[in-house]
């Protein structure tokens, strides 16, 4: 009898998963689709050096949004798997993260007009750094997390996908020469506006968010309880995004364009890994505090995925970098194949590394642990970066990633040789729980 439940329950998170994996790939699918519509065509507009401006002010409103966000993509869906089922504590939950984020956009807004003062190049692009800024005060309000931890990722994609149809003509209306690089930040700060009040009113509409509720304790126990998903998130942006500021620094606007290009084409390539972690994740949870051999099951399920589908994109990458550059790019990109073919590397074991960290590790409670790391390759990654790309441009600081992933992944593996509860629950998802048993009794 419970063999047969088990394989009902096994069926029931299957379809769920499946269900979830389809949306959020037609999410990714359609709105890179979108985005591939303009970026060739801003890349070609615009040129390296405007290009790179608009990477350059793209990437210190990434800062913000990271600030910002503080991790609640992360602690946020955990926290409503807690609460989905008491509409009353999950209002509360809202509207505490709500007030959460708005006081961290206000830090956020105060620590860029301090990097104004020290830094001539960002004062010089103020314009377009704060047409980029919208996005900031957007990730507030984005609802995004929320329908992440109720599962809801259908609606989750029809948000998306409506706020970014909405933005598309604009860019070919609006952004004719190289010298509309304001237009074309202040577009692409619009999408996430957009979602954002979309995903209020769907949320609303929904029942789970009702009366606003202010609670400044509520507040800070929910930003004391992210600190440690901020820190492994604000790590993983001293990744590409500090290269991209660190290039804009130290080598120009040209290697900032180059660089960004090739990240943005790797990106493309990171859709289906990425959508891999944001299913599992809430199911890997859920399942995890009563159904552990299924939990791991799924686990490493996931893992042999994204490693697969990595694979097959990195070869791709590697075999035909001069072609995809030269068709999506143009020919004034030349500079970015080398780049694109390191980048892709940095893919397939930063992939590895972000699925151990986020799906075996924290449900662990190993957040320290994985904090701590991808703090350390985040450092590792700046250090490295500000001596190589001054010296070698994109490609140096193309080759600081990869340096700073290949170090992450051998920390990774060294604690799961380190931790016997690890290597069980991996050992459980591969061979399962009987076929474990059987061999450690033997």
């Amino acid at each position: 009898m419970n063999k047969v439940i088990g394989n009902r329950s096994d069926g029931r998170a299957s379809a769920g998963i499946g269900r979830n994996f389809i949306a959020m790939m037609a999410l990714q699918l359609g709105a890179y689709a979108m985005s591939f519509a303009t970026f060739p065509y801003l890349a070609r507009v615009l040129g390296p050096h405007q290009f790179g401006i608009f990477g350059y002010a793209t990437a210190i409103a990434a800062y913000g949004t990271t600030l910002t966000e503080w991790g609640f993509n992360l602690s946020g869906p955990r926290a409503v798997v807690e609460f989905r089922a008491d509409p009353v504590r999950l209002n509360e939950l809202i509207w505490s993260i709500i007030s959460g984020k708005a006081i961290l956009c206000v830090i956020s807004f105060g620590v860029l007009g301090v990097a104004i003062a020290f830094d001539h190049r960002l004062a010089d692009n103020l314009p377009v750094v704060l047409c980029s800024w919208i996005a900031v005060v957007a990730n507030v309000f984005t609802m995004y997390w929320l329908m992440q931890g109720l599962e809801r990722f259908r609606l989750l994609a029809i948000v998306v996908l409506v706020a970014r149809l909405l933005m598309l003509p604009l860019t070919f209306i609006f952004v004719r020469s190289s010298q509309d690089v304001m237009a074309a930040a202040l577009i692409q700060a619009s999408g996430p506006f957009v979602a954002a009040a979309i995903s209020m009113f769907v949320a609303h509409r929904s029942g789970v968010l009702s009366r606003p509720y202010i609670s400044l304790r509520a507040a800070r126990t929910r930003l004391v309880q992210g600190v440690g998903m901020f820190v492994a998130t604000a790590s993983v942006n001293l990744f590409s995004t500090a290269n991209t500021l660190i290039l804009g620094a130290t080598a120009g606007a040209y290697q900032v364009g180059v660089f960004a290009a090739a990240d943005k084409i790797r990106n493309a390539g990171n859709i289906v890994p990425a959508q891999i972690n944001q299913v599992f994740f809430p199911r890997i949870n859920a399942l995890f505090r009563d159904r552990r051999n299924e939990s791991a099951r799924l686990t490493v399920l996931g893992l042999c995925i994204v490693l697969a589908v990595s694979t097959v994109f990195v070869a791709v990458l590697c075999i035909f970098a001069s072609e995809i550059s030269n068709v999506i790019l143009g020919h004034e990109y030349a500079g970015s194949v080398s780049v694109l073919r390191t980048l892709g590397m940095c893919m397939i074991i930063g992939n590895f590394s972000y699925f151990f960290g986020l799906q075996i590790l924290i449900p662990f409670g190993g957040e320290k642990i994985r904090s701590a790391i991808m703090l350390f390759g985040g450092i590792l990654n700046v250090l490295v970066a500000l001596f190589f790309a001054p010296r070698f441009g994109a490609e140096g600081a193309a080759a600081s990633l990869l340096i700073s992933e290949i170090v992450i992944a051998a920390l990774y593996v060294l604690v799961i040789f380190l931790r016997q509860d690890l290597i069980a629950y991996l050992k459980i998802g591969i061979f399962g729980a009987r076929g474990f048993i059987y061999r450690s009794r033997n």
